[in-house]
């Protein structure tokens, strides 16, 4: 919970810069005759920052900040809430500076009971393996006969997704928002469909509704996945109820893609 509450608020601050830089501080103290300690996050950057009238909003569910100028930006703080509750749980309490068009600084502070005070272990050994790992990793398959379509509105997303496909060799379709999804099924015939959840006007559950009530749907009877940065207890279940085959959360492992890729596309089609 404290790599997922990091990661959101490391999403979210390269989502709102463009330009300059996004900073993680990491800090720790502990007292050794009480074994305990405290863990210091802050995460910097020189964004667009927080208008002083939305700051009261800033940590509400499903709460778009500034719609307009952040108009072409998927999710807008959507996990902020999320965060702050795991905080909070974990005895914390998260808080945030910004100047309107010159940054903000998300911070928190983590009691934590230390139990065993030895060393962890060599941190550069562990990452220059984690390091050879990647670059020794090979596709478990390939499938350059298979569709499929990806649905995001973010480019960068969509970048990422083809490039992670790319050793898997299949035709990749993309869509940037719900209305283009909807015109694609009604043209071509996909072997299984990735449909980011929050998109700017026409969600991912919004569009696979629509897309289930279209009678010229060429794709009815294919896998839909929802890509999601919600990665919380309940969230597949939420959006197995709403009609999706499954779901990704993001950021997309590639081992996690190619394994739900495999899974869901038809036998024939996966060569290994």
């Amino acid at each position: 919970r404290f790599k997922q509450v990091v990661m959101n608020l490391l999403t979210n601050a390269v989502k709102y810069t463009t330009e300059g830089a996004v900073t993680l501080c990491v800090d720790w103290s502990y007292t050794e005759l009480a074994k305990s300690g405290k863990l210091s996050v802050k995460v910097l950057d020189t964004g667009i920052g927080i208008r002083k009238e939305d700051m009261g909003s800033l940590f509400h569910s499903f709460q778009r900040l500034d719609e307009n100028r952040n108009h072409n930006i998927e999710g807008s703080g959507l996990g902020l809430h999320i965060a702050k509750e795991l905080v909070e749980l974990m005895g914390g309490n998260l808080q945030v500076e910004s100047e309107y068009g010159k940054g903000s600084k998300f911070y928190f502070d983590i009691p934590i009971k230390v139990i065993v005070d030895k060393p962890i272990g060599n941190i550069k050994a562990q990452y220059l393996q984690t390091n050879t790992e990647y670059k020794e990793y090979k596709q478990k398959f390939t499938a350059p006969n298979a569709r499929i379509l990806v649905v995001d509105d973010n480019e960068m997303n969509l970048l990422v997704f083809c490039n992670y496909l790319k050793k898997i060799k299949p035709v990749v379709d993309k869509a940037n928002n719900g209305n283009e999804c909807l015109l694609m099924i009604q043209k071509s015939k996909y072997d299984l469909i990735f449909l980011d959840s929050m998109m700017p006007g026409m969600d991912g559950i919004e569009t696979l509704q629509q897309m289930k009530k279209l009678t010229n749907n060429l794709c009815a009877d294919v896998p839909v996945i929802a890509l999601t940065a919600d990665a919380i207890v309940g969230a597949k279940e939420m959006y197995l109820a709403n009609g999706f085959t499954d779901y990704l959360s993001k950021p997309i492992s590639v081992n996690k893609l190619e394994d739900m890729v495999k899974k869901y596309l038809p036998q024939e089609l996966v060569q290994e």
